[in-house]
This record gives C-alpha cells, structure tokens and sequence, in this order.
C-alpha cells in the first residue's frame, strides 16, 4: 500500500517521501540505505521506527549532530558514491572542513562491508553526486533496490547547496538518457515532485515492477 504521507504539489519531499510500503516479503526484515542526511533525518527514523533495519550515510555530517544521535537507525560517517575530482568551495555542508574529511564509497563496497546482499529501499538526496553514483556505480551493479527513492539536482542548481562540477550538462538530454536507463532495468515512476526552493532539482520515486512481481502473494 502507498505511504502518501503529503502532497506531492507542494514540493516537500526532502525530509518527506510518498513511497510504498509493504514491499518486503519472505518474512524477513525490510533494509533501507538512505543517503544524504544533513540536519533532517525524520524519513530515516520513521523508516526504523517501522521496524525497518536502516542505514544512513552522510561525510558531512559531524558524530555527534543532533540528527544522528541517540536514533533508532545506523549511522555511518561516509558519503555514497563518487568525488571524482568534485570541488567543495563555497559549498554550505562542506564549510570549514578539510578535503580529506570526506570520505566516499560505493554501493557495492557499503553493502560488502556491511554484509548484505539486498536492499529494499535506497533513499539518497546527495546533491548531485547521484549522476556519479548511477553511471559509475549503480548501472554497472546487480544490485536492484525495490524502491528508489532520490533527489535528482540538474545544471543550474544553486550552488550554495549543489557543487556546480558535479551537475554541469547535466540538462534536458542527461535526464531522459538516466530515465531511460532506469526502465531498462524495470524501474517505472510512481512518484516526482518539484523541490519548491528550487526547480532545477526534483523529488522521485521508482518502484522495480519486475522484482514487484516477484514477490509471493500476501496471505488472505
């Protein structure tokens, strides 16, 4: 059934996320990786809250900030994906920390050191560094998430929040080409919305219909 939780024409899908639930099956436990923190992490303790193993993942979030302490999720101090040769400077999460600070890995590499195999949902709003996440490591994985759920930060993003090396061309054609990908590898959108501070970025949802399929049939 859909957690519609608020409407999608008011652009507040940063902290808040229409996305469906029940997904898990076999009985086992739902795992949800969300990445991308900062100071709201209200999605990642109402996901554990629901009895859901979460894992949040942020470099520029300090140890010891209010929304990673005393949580009932898992907080892991490293950024998914790829820095590339991205710069910082100017940037608002970054201010006043060294290079060195921010450490990033892969999906893969999270899910090996972390010893899992599946991931229902993988929530990640990441300021632009989802374009190296997909290309460099999402496309080439086996890993297909149930659910995705991201923001997508375009060219003309503002830079206060958004390095702009990390979206630069990434306009009209690299956003069919990602979509287009994406339903190659089953996922359709369920969700998307305008992030109302700023209209060069955009809320999804993606479901994966065809592992949606796979699942066994709920008990009557």
């Amino acid at each position: 059934p859909p957690l519609i939780d608020h409407d999608h024409r008011v652009g507040t899908g940063q902290g808040r996320k229409n996305i469906l639930t029940g997904f898990r099956g076999g009985g086992r436990k739902c795992i949800v990786y969300a990445a991308g923190i900062a100071d709201d992490s209200g999605f990642e303790e109402r996901m554990a809250e629901d009895g859901c193993e979460v894992h949040a993942f942020d470099c520029t979030v300090d140890l010891s900030a209010p929304s990673v302490t005393g949580k009932k999720f898992i907080f892991h101090h490293w950024c998914l994906g790829f820095r590339n040769k991205t710069s910082f400077g100017g940037n608002t999460y970054a201010a006043g920390q060294p290079a060195e600070y921010f450490v990033f890995k892969t999906l893969s590499e999270t899910m090996a050191e972390l010893n899992h195999t599946n991931v229902d949902l993988f929530k990640f709003d990441i300021e632009g560094f989802e374009w190296g996440l997909f290309e460099q490591d999402f496309y080439g994985s086996t890993v297909r998430p149930m659910q995705l759920s991201f923001e997508l930060h375009t060219q003309k993003a503002n830079p206060v929040y958004v390095p702009q090396t990390a979206v630069a061309g990434r306009g009209f054609v690299a956003v069919n080409k990602l979509f287009s990908k994406l339903y190659g590898f089953g996922y359709r959108v369920v969700s998307k919305e305008l992030n109302d501070g700023d209209h060069a970025c955009a809320e999804f949802v993606l479901l994966n219909v065809g592992k949606l399929s796979s699942l066994p049939a709920p008990a009557n």
